[in-house]
């Protein structure tokens, strides 16, 4: 039974990395008709309707709602509001790199706060290998190096957003249903994300420049890789651990490469396959015959 669970674990955390590394493609057209508060304020919105149509069960208590709100917060709001102003504000490289450190920020967190899921000197090793080969896949042999404080500091922020998230979705999903908890974190992701939208003096008049396939894109992102990814991600959470599971964020810049050759003709150079090599190597020496006590 403890296998089947961990193999579904990582299946779901597969099929979750293959849809967030095509949904920066969708993203960056989107994002030229729409401000990445409002593509991230739909997104949001689309997510939660489609959650609720499948989870119509009302539950609300004043005592639990502070958690998921700061659930939201980490996992939404902030975490796409660091990243998408990292990418106005330095190298769309630099992001990628700084926001592959979520596992790294997620294993400092594991170290420091909890005693069942110690990191082995394998598990360790793996994940450095796999970090330089999200290197080599996000320069894809094009080796530039342009610092912006600000939008680096940034791009990190996102990395310990995103493994904030993981940390605490692990004390949730155990208690409450996953369905549940996208469907709350989707609605929390609207609450936080309508005051951003009021501060950039922004509406939604952009929806009325979509086309027909900006649409298409946009229920992709919504449907796809929000409510039916998170629900996967967070039942892989609650399966393998947020440790594992976010080891499969170094595959998200390798999924983005190789959509990128098929759909925009990208080349990939002999640095990019080399990371391709490293990140999956890095991967399956981290979790390959590795034991977390506790398991």
């Amino acid at each position: 039974m403890n296998d089947k669970k961990q193999l579904k674990g990582h299946l779901l955390s597969v099929l979750c990395v293959i849809a967030w590394g095509t949904s920066f493609l969708v993203s960056k057209n989107l994002m030229e008709k729409l401000t990445p508060v409002q593509l991230m304020l739909l997104r949001f919105v689309i997510a939660w309707l489609a959650v609720w149509v499948i989870y119509p069960r009302w539950h609300f208590n004043w005592r639990e709602e502070g958690q998921f709100v700061i659930l939201s917060l980490a996992g939404n709001t902030l975490y796409y509001l660091a990243e998408n102003t990292a990418l106005r504000m330095t190298l769309a490289s630099n992001v990628s790199i700084l926001v592959s450190a979520a596992p790294i920020a997620s294993a400092l967190m594991l170290r420091l706060f909890e005693h069942d899921e110690r990191l082995s000197g394998r598990q360790i090793a793996g994940i450095g290998i796999a970090f330089f080969g999200v290197l080599f896949v996000v320069l894809n042999g094009v080796f530039v190096l342009k610092l912006n404080p600000l939008g680096d500091l940034l791009a990190l922020a996102a990395a310990f957003f995103w493994a904030l998230y993981g940390f605490l979705t692990k004390r949730i999903v155990d208690r409450y249903d996953t369905f549940l908890c996208t469907r709350k974190l989707m609605f929390y992701g609207i609450v936080t994300a309508m005051p951003l939208l009021l501060l950039e003096h922004g509406d939604l008049t952009g929806i009325g420049r979509l086309r027909f396939g900006d649409i298409c894109g946009l229920l992709y992102l919504g449907l796809i890789c929000s409510a039916l990814c998170y629900l996967m991600w967070n039942e892989a959470i609650a399966e393998i651990g947020a440790m594992k599971a976010n080891l499969y964020v170094y595959a998200v810049p390798v999924v983005t490469m190789i959509a990128s050759a098929v759909f925009l003709d990208e080349v990939i150079t002999w640095g990019g396959a080399i990371g391709v090599v490293l990140v999956i190597g890095g991967m399956l020496l981290s979790s390959w015959n590795h034991r977390i006590s506790g398991e």
